[in-house]
Formats: structure tokens, sequence, C-alpha cells
């Protein structure tokens, strides 16, 4: 990606009343690597990691968490000293310049419905909105995740595609505009 994209707001730890995102860290291995392998838990999300891929994409995100010019940064949802899930975020140049970021959140099957998923995409977007150039953010689900839909509108995000036969047809979008009068900052 060229330099003249504005910069990835520096990846820290996010603290909210009920969750703490941690950057993920190389002590977070198997972690990472028994959320992507676990089937039940990834039929909501995408197709389950043997875990040689795991371990792949683990050392991928590692290595983006310890570049300071990546475009990707991921944490460790905590709920108090429990881990509880993972949350991405991936950077790309949007069409009207700037960037866009698409954000992914998995939470474990024992803690979903308990709302963190929601207060950690509010803990990203408060930080992406609030110290970087990027644009909107957007996600996308499986048509058979129901849960994952009620969570984006509750959020503000807005619907753009419900393609239910697509592996990840149900789009969505927030954009700093939605999201900062959502705030009460116009």
């Amino acid at each position: 990606m060229g330099d003249h994209l504005p910069e990835m707001p520096p990846l820290r730890e996010l603290v909210g009343d009920s969750l703490r995102l941690r950057p993920l860290g190389a002590a977070d291995r198997s972690f990472y690597c028994a959320v992507y392998t676990d089937a039940d838990l990834m039929r909501q999300v995408a197709e389950t990691l043997t875990l040689a891929a795991a371990q792949r994409a683990f050392d991928l995100a590692l290595k983006a968490n310890l570049d300071s010019n990546s475009r990707a940064r991921y944490w460790v949802m905590q709920a108090g000293a429990a881990d509880v899930g993972l949350l991405g975020v991936v950077a790309t140049p949007a069409a009207e310049g700037g960037l866009e970021c698409e954000v992914g959140a998995i939470v474990l099957a024992s803690c979903q419905n308990r709302g963190f998923a929601a207060a950690a995409i509010t803990l990203l977007a408060g930080h992406v909105y609030s110290a970087s150039g990027v644009t909107r953010l957007h996600t996308r689900h499986a048509g058979r995740n129901g849960s994952a839909g009620g969570l984006m509108h509750k959020l503000g995000f807005v619907a753009l595609a419900r393609e239910a036969d697509a592996a990840l047809g149900f789009r969505w979008e927030l954009t700093r505009r939605q999201w900062l009068q959502r705030q009460g900052q116009h």
C-alpha cells in the first residue's frame, strides 16, 4: 500500500466498562488456535481451520501486530481475567480515498449473548474513528448467524447486502459520519 494512505491508529489496549481489548501477543497462540479450530464455533463464522493453518494465521496476526506500519490489528477480548474472544480489523484503501476497515469478532460459545462483541466493536470504533482517517467500518457474516445481524443493527451499522446463499453474504457498514452522529458529535 502506498505512502499516500493515512495511518492506522496505533495498536494499544482498549478498556471499557465490561471488557478489555488486549493486543494479541505471543502467549495467545493456544487460545487463538483453539478458537479457529473449534468446528462448532466456526460454523457461524467461516471454514474451520486445521491446527497447522490456525498456527500460520496466528503467526501472521502476531507479525501484523508487531509491525507499526501494518494495516491489520488483532486483540484478545478479556472480561475480568477470562479470555472471551478475538477481535480483528484489516484496513484497505477506500474508493473515495483514505482507509476503510473490515472488522471481525469471534466470541467463545460459553460467552455469547453477554454483550462482549458489542462492547468490543464499540471500543474499536471509538479508537479507530478518533485516532485515524478511517472513513468506514464494514463487516460480513453468514446468513445462518442471525445474532450477528441483530448486533450490527444495535451498533448502528447499515445493511448493504443480504445474500443468504453466499458464505459471508450479509454485509454491513458504519461510516465515520454515522458513528459521530450516534455519539452526539455532528
